[in-house]
């Protein structure tokens, strides 16, 4: 695959625990794709690193960049509906040079470090797949730092305001983007609580260089006297915060009842505050060091008292694998899947806290046991070969093979002909492996404007084939041509033909007994040597109470290889999507009134009014109180947003290039 990537910064020197996870991840992509990267460095910095990306990425581009000035309250921030903190991001040579990237190269993906990048995203590119990383999920580490430092009324107002957009903001990225890469299963929560309950996510652990951090057979001696680390970058709002809970509430506690002890803190950008701790007896402030490793050997144990959480905790993780154990916070460790006890201390409060340092400074059998298990755990599945392996896996269904997509309204088009179509579902069932096909009309456009699940649904999607003439004629004034409209009510006739030649065995799911029955007597009558494995029309319910396991446990008795679902858009979509694996099924199609047509219950458009892009008008004279709402619904909400489509494309045309 062809994969952009879009870092807001230059990776190395990796000197940042972000800078791990995206400099290791980008490293461990390229050993499967090809990469072209765009870095913006700030202030012209870390530019000579170029050659150290071009040994694995085809093309590099550094792009320099000044922050500008934070807005100001009033007119610009307030009446403003993005975020000061995404905002701040967006200047217009970076989104030329984004621009003149995509006009140079083909991509089949574009990856993006944070939600600060993917705003270049939203209203330009929409039809390439967009996938972000997340290093951190930044309406939950604005929550959090709001929970922390929004003490005066100022503040919190400006920290209301600037939640109530981050939120907006997240849910409109949630809809553009094809994948979320988060870093653990709490970030995954948050999303889900307060962003999408749909958005494609991806949890994608951080990981260690287990070369570098490799535990020694023979470790170095310890220092002589107790010490503790605390590792991580010292102008970072949660490490800030974590060593201020650490020594207004713990670290008295600690050196009563050990006197010698000793405690390091090191890395770089120490504020002001942190350096102050340099004053208390026994704290040593390092600063940025050359090497974090000898600190790591000598340290006893690490703890990581956290209280805000999400994102990176590579502190930890190369903490285990050189052998030096941790004592964190619960919070601290989320996502890690690490046990108490086993290979991890875990404390919640600041006496539990200072306890768990104590039991492990004053138990060397304890730290031993620490040190084992956590080189164990470590090497089995925190090394950097095996996560970015994970992460290149998952980008492979966007891997187009023979696949060619366009994006209308957001919604991802398969640029097929009936033929192609036809030849396409053979080769799946061919491989007998579980696919889903979606034959999305005007409105599957409406209705995934607002729907997240059927947008998601219709992204990860193996085939999705243009079911409507307004929409080819869309595409062409887009210039994103569709060579022609794939109606389901033509593919299944296909289908049923093909089926009889090929031995194909079909299942009907849905639809009213008596026209099932009527529609199913029809084929057999058409097509007499066809196999139809089953039938079945389950009661009506809403599809969070329909008897699931009932009806996949009577397919899977079938053993179709062809699955045709008829509960309407969107149930019979989200229930296929939601069922298609476990199934085991070859293709599944939710087909809509298709079983109504063959019934014979319901009549099919004169073919001239099909060509004119015109059946609609015929489907809405037969059952006009049923259909009223929904055909004016589309046809507003369709040609507002094919006018928004067409606007865009033109701006975007006439938007000078620079050279």
């Amino acid at each position: 695959m062809n994969i952009l990537v879009i870092y807001p910064y230059i990776p190395f020197p990796i000197d940042r625990g972000t800078y791990q996870r995206t400099f290791h991840l980008l490293r461990e992509l390229a050993r499967d794709h090809t990469i072209d990267l765009i870095a913006l460095s700030e202030n012209g910095e870390r530019m000579e690193q170029r050659h150290v990306f071009e040994e694995f990425c085809r093309d590099v581009r550094f792009v320099p960049f000044q922050h500008p000035e934070w807005p100001k309250l009033i007119p610009n921030r307030l009446f403003s509906r993005t975020p000061s903190s995404i905002h701040h991001w967006k200047l217009p040579h970076i989104a030329d040079a984004i621009r003149d990237q995509l006009k140079r190269n083909s991509y089949d993906l574009v990856h993006v470090c944070d939600i600060v990048l993917a705003q270049y995203f939203l209203d330009e590119h929409k039809d390439i797949p967009l996938s972000i990383d997340r290093s951190r999920v930044d309406l939950q580490f604005q929550t959090q730092q709001a929970a922390f430092n929004a003490r005066t009324l100022k503040d919190k107002l400006l920290a209301g305001e600037s939640l109530v957009k981050m939120r907006r903001f997240e849910k409109r990225v949630a809809k553009r983007s094809q994948l979320q890469v988060l870093c653990g299963p709490d970030d995954e929560v948050f999303v889900r609580q307060h962003i999408s309950k749909t958005a494609p996510l991806k949890v994608v652990a951080n990981g260690v260089d287990l070369d570098y951090f490799r535990a020694e057979i023979d470790p170095e001696p310890r220092s002589a006297k107790p010490t503790v680390l605390f590792c991580g970058a010292m102008d970072y709002t949660p490490n800030v915060d974590a060593l201020r809970w650490f020594f207004s509430e713990i670290h008295e506690q600690l050196t009563q009842r050990i006197p010698e002890l000793r405690v390091m803190i090191v890395g770089k950008s120490p504020i002001p505050e942190v350096q102050a701790y340099a004053k208390l007896q026994g704290v040593t402030v390092t600063g940025s060091v050359p090497d974090v490793r000898p600190y790591y050997r000598r340290a006893w144990l690490q703890m990581v008292p956290l209280r805000i959480g999400g994102g990176t905790r590579l502190k930890i993780v190369e903490s285990l694998a050189i052998g030096t154990p941790v004592v964190s916070t619960t919070i601290g460790a989320q996502g890690l899947d690490l046990t108490h006890g086993a290979n991890i201390l875990l404390a919640d409060t600041a006496k539990a806290f200072a306890d768990e340092i104590v039991r492990a400074l004053q138990n060397s059998p304890l730290r031993q046991h620490l040190r084992e298990n956590g080189i164990r755990v470590a090497k089995a599945r925190f090394g950097w070969r095996s996560i970015g392996a994970g992460l290149s896996a998952e980008y492979r269904r966007f891997e187009p093979q023979q696949r060619k997509q366009v994006r209308l309204m957001n919604v991802p088009f398969d640029v097929v002909t009936m033929p192609q179509t036809m030849e396409r579902i053979g080769s799946m069932i061919t491989s007998r492996r579980p696919h889903y096909l979606a034959t999305a009309n005007v409105d599957f456009l409406v209705q995934a404007r607002h729907d997240t699940e059927l947008r998601r649904i219709l992204d990860a999607a193996h085939l999705v084939v243009c079911d409507g003439t307004p929409l080819v004629w869309l595409s062409k004034l887009l210039r994103r041509a569709l060579p022609e409209r794939v109606a389901g009510s033509d593919l299944v006739p296909q289908l049923l033909a093909r089926a009889e030649r090929e031995g194909w065995r079909v299942f009907f799911l849905g639809g009213e007994p008596q026209s099932l029955s009527k529609a199913i007597a029809n084929v057999e009558a058409k097509h007499p040597r066809i196999e139809i494995a089953g039938a079945y029309s389950p009661p009506f319910a809403p599809l969070d109470r329909m008897d699931h396991e009932t009806i996949r446990e009577r397919v899977r008795e079938a053993k179709p290889d062809l699955l045709l679902v008829s509960f309407g858009c969107p149930k019979q979509e989200k229930w296929i999507a939601r069922n298609y694996e476990a199934l085991g099924v070859p293709v599944s199609i939710g087909v809509g009134a298709t079983i109504d047509f063959l019934a014979g219950t319901v009549k099919r458009a004169p073919r001239w009014m099909q060509v004119l892009g015109m059946e609609w008008l015929f489907r809405l004279a037969q059952e006009p109180r049923r259909l009223l709402k929904r055909y004016t619904t589309d046809l507003v909400v369709f040609g507002i947003g094919s006018l928004r489509e067409i606007a865009r494309s033109l701006i975007t045309s006439q938007t000078p290039q620079r050279a």
